[in-house]
């Protein structure tokens, strides 16, 4: 790991490399803060570093069993619905950055609503971190995100063995669980918003290590947008597992 990408816990306090985008989040994590969300708490930047408060469960690669059931998917609907809702009244600051290119829209995005950077507790998601991705956009946008992780839009044994699955998951019913716990009723193309959401996110990897920003530059580096893009027909090929389904097409 890089020195620019080293993240350090002590006690309840995260310190992560400062970016030049991090005065917009603090103050979007500021705003959440206060409506009683669980992300964290912002504590301040330098040049060097940001300060923010741990967000207490489990996350990264402890974040995988939590997500196997369709409660688990249910409640990281329900979370990112929260947010979605929190941010309609935030106000950027005059001079906000952010890290990628973005599109006009009703909410912030969160930018990488994965299971790893969400906090799980007992089989439910409690809470969401690492905001460098944040972005205005479209509600779809992270919910395409999410259901590229939750559905999930891969078919890799070894992959689906690794985030605790001892089973094909049944698509279709994790897809329809999000959803719901989002509360989203209207028509959704959702294998077609998964890739275009994929296919995003692999261009902005690339936007981000072109100008060395880590871990994209490592991940640049070592070809994985390549990769990815060569993943992409395989994730078409899983929506032929999905029977149309009213709040899904």
């Amino acid at each position: 790991m890089s020195a620019e990408r080293a993240i350090r816990i002590v006690g309840n306090v995260v310190r992560r490399p400062a970016k030049p985008w991090t005065a917009t989040v603090q103050s979007l994590l500021g705003h959440l803060h206060a409506c009683g969300l669980p992300v964290p708490e912002p504590l301040g930047y330098d040049t060097t570093y940001e300060y923010v408060g741990l967000v207490e469960g489990d996350a990264g690669v402890d974040a995988w069993p939590h997500q196997v059931g369709l409660d688990g998917v249910r409640s990281a609907g329900q979370l990112l619905r929260r947010i979605h809702d929190a941010t309609v009244d935030w106000r950027p600051p005059p001079a906000a950055e952010w890290s990628v290119p973005y599109g006009p829209g009703p909410v912030i995005c969160h930018g990488d609503p994965q299971p790893a950077n969400l906090a799980w507790r007992d089989g439910r998601a409690v809470g969401i971190f690492d905001w460098d991705a944040a972005r205005p956009g479209d509600r779809k946008n992270d919910l395409a995100y999410a259901l590229i992780w939750l559905a999930p839009f891969t078919a890799d044994s070894d992959e689906l063995k690794r985030r605790g699955f001892t089973a094909a998951p049944d698509r279709r019913a994790r897809i329809a669980a999000l959803l719901d716990g989002y509360g989203w009723s209207e028509p959704f193309d959702v294998v077609d918003a998964a890739v275009r959401r994929h296919q995003q996110a692999i261009d902005e990897v690339v936007r981000l290590g072109e100008r060395g920003h880590q871990p994209h530059a490592g991940w640049v580096a070592d070809g994985w947008p390549a990769r990815w893009r060569a993943g992409l027909d395989a994730m078409r090929a899983l929506g032929d597992e999905i029977e149309d389904d009213e709040p899904c097409s």
